[in-house]
């Protein structure tokens, strides 16, 4: 499994399976222990950013987060996307 083949597979069917996103979970959690060794993130599509409800030029890490909000929700709307975004802010990605 990929992140940016499964992020695809959402946006294309509004489905994943909870393998799918136990997979996702599992990368967004490595993605926030390890983000003060990340150097660089890549952006995903304009298309993609838009169906998320993400500011053009969005990580897919933030894409990541966001299909989680959507598929497994916190208490708070767009929690994981929130947290993700201040660390990103905070570690200057």
């Amino acid at each position: 499994m990929e992140l940016t083949e499964l992020i695809k597979d959402y946006i294309a069917t509004e489905l994943l399976s909870n393998i799918e996103l136990d997979f996702l979970e599992g990368e967004l959690w490595d993605t926030i222990q390890h983000i003060s060794e990340i150097n660089t993130i890549t952006a995903a599509p304009k298309d993609i950013c838009n169906k998320l409800e993400l500011k053009e030029k969005s990580c897919w890490q933030l894409c990541c987060a966001a299909v989680l909000d959507i598929s497994r929700p916190l208490k708070e709307k767009n929690e994981r996307v929130n947290n993700l975004n201040n660390l990103i802010k905070q570690h200057n990605l």
